[in-house]
């Protein structure tokens, strides 16, 4: 088992999250990432993959943004773009929704394996917008998972006082950050029954998303704890021309946070 996992979420969505994350992996800064199957720019990811064997591959389920792989009018608009916020995906919870979920991920798997164009095991499992933790959604992807004997599932069993303690920052009460971390905190202890699937790993960071400091990569890389770290890398130039189906998805892709937690994962890989 790797003891530290970085891994990069969002890859094939922009040209920008594409190059800085397979820029980190060649520069020993990122072990795994994590595709979006309906991404933009998905194609282009899974050429850039092929070269890049040791750069360990899971799927980013995603049931929020963009255009879906199966159009279907329970979480589609009349164009097959998804229209589902997280509040309407927490208040679903049929039966008729659970399967068509449950297809629609099952695609979003089916295709990077169709389009992968070497020899590949997929790693993983997480979500966009963190949605497979949602208690009645994360036991769909726990099956899927099974059925292609797919390793790990992500969890959010980050710990408060350890992060406080590591960081000794509070700038997530005012980011936002704490509740996000309380709510992604309740659904993984009540999926926590599932954890064998997290295989006793520690996962960081909920509570300050997208702006890890070297220092604190540091720490974790130190530890002899298994840790999964999320990074958001990214390169804003080439994505300011890009189409985004929302302004928080634009905002957050060219945000300077994303070169500089590309900057920052560089600079630990160099040290080490």
């Amino acid at each position: 088992m790797d003891r530290i996992i970085v891994n990069a979420d969002d890859l094939g969505m922009t040209p920008g999250t594409n190059k800085a994350i397979f820029e980190g992996f060649d520069k020993g800064a990122i072990t795994h990432t994590s595709i979006m199957a309906n991404g933009d720019y998905f194609a282009e990811a899974m050429e850039g993959m092929a070269d890049r064997r040791g750069l360990g591959l899971g799927i980013h389920l995603n049931l929020t943004y963009g255009k879906a792989l199966i159009d279907n009018s329970l979480y589609c608009d009349e164009k097959g773009f998804f229209n589902l916020g997280y509040l309407a995906l927490l208040m679903r919870r049929d039966e008729a929704f659970l399967l068509a979920v449950e297809r629609e991920f099952e695609a979003q798997i089916q295709r990077v394996l169709e389009e992968k164009k070497e020899e590949r095991t997929l790693t993983h499992l997480d979500s966009h917008r963190h949605i497979h933790l949602i208690p009645h959604l994360y036991p769909v992807v726990v099956k899927l998972a099974k059925k292609y004997q797919i390793g790990r599932v992500r969890l959010v069993n980050e710990s408060l006082i350890e992060s406080l303690l590591l960081t000794k920052r509070y700038n997530f009460i005012l980011n936002g950050g704490i509740v996000k971390y309380f709510l992604l905190r309740g659904f993984s202890l009540w999926d926590a029954r599932h954890a064998d699937l997290y295989r006793g790993r520690k996962f960081y960071s909920i509570l300050y998303t997208g702006v890890i400091g070297a220092d604190i990569l540091q720490k974790l890389k130190d530890s002899p704890q298994a840790y999964e770290i999320m990074v958001h890398p990214g390169y804003s130039g080439p994505d300011r021309e890009v189409f985004f189906y929302d302004r928080a998805e634009k905002s957050y892709r060219i945000s300077e946070d994303r070169e500089r937690e590309l900057k920052t994962v560089l600079l630990v890989a160099k040290k080490a």
